[in-house]
């Protein structure tokens, strides 16, 4: 009798167990769906062309998709080199990071600079004719010495880079023919130097899923 009893409570279950089961698979599905929907994020950003242009002031701009990912992702889908430069950075990867820029900047261009006539101390003894030349932009502080009889230059320098990062939603492609298109997320330097520009862009947002609490709250 007891086992009818049982057989009857696990034909009553088994819709629910069932059910339960189906949502597990669903659930794991959607998160292995998630990890190639993020590797291919982050290919697709690495592999894409950042967009440089100058604008009407003659600032050099650069612009570039950012890789928006599952914040447990982080450690599967990022490449090895990038992810340890992240964590030393920031630390835990899944708490700490919202978002991250890599950039990388140069600075090109033209300068003329007037020479004054100097000495370079050779030794205690004997002093060689120099020219001694300097500058002091806002994006550049240089310092030479220039010795003739050496054929020597010696230079101390510093290039500023002076830019601004933004980051904001923009449809690809020119409207109207992009109406129907999904938006995607940019980041957008802007360089206050002329002769400065990005060579390259990364930038990451990592997506946290918020707690239940955080949920409830509102928070």
């Amino acid at each position: 009798m007891s086992w009818i009893k049982v057989i009857g409570t696990v034909r009553k279950l088994l819709p629910f167990l069932l059910i339960l089961l189906l949502g597990l698979q669903i659930h794991f599905w959607r998160k292995e769906k998630q990890k190639v929907k993020d590797f291919q994020e982050v290919y697709r950003i690495q592999q894409k062309e950042i967009e440089i242009w100058r604008d009407e002031a003659g600032k050099n701009r650069t612009r570039a998709d950012i890789a928006e990912i599952k914040a447990a992702n982080a450690n599967i889908v990022l490449k090895e080199d990038l992810k340890m430069f992240l964590k030393k950075e920031v630390g835990n990867l899944k708490r700490n990071l919202i978002s991250y820029s890599i950039v990388k900047a140069s600075t090109t261009g033209d300068f003329k600079t007037g020479t004054a006539d100097t000495l370079y101390v050779l030794n205690e003894i004997k002093s060689l004719p120099a020219k001694k030349f300097f500058i002091n932009n806002p994006d550049l502080k240089f310092e030479g010495l220039y010795i003739p009889q050496l054929d020597t230059l010696t230079a101390n320098y510093q290039v500023i880079h002076n830019f601004d990062i933004f980051y904001y939603y923009k449809k690809p492609g020119k409207f109207p023919l992009n109406i129907f298109r999904r938006r995607k997320a940019v980041a957008e330097i802007r360089f206050e130097n002329k002769g400065s520009q990005a060579d390259s862009l990364f930038t990451l947002v990592l997506e946290r899923r918020r707690g239940l609490l955080r949920s409830v709250m509102g928070k």
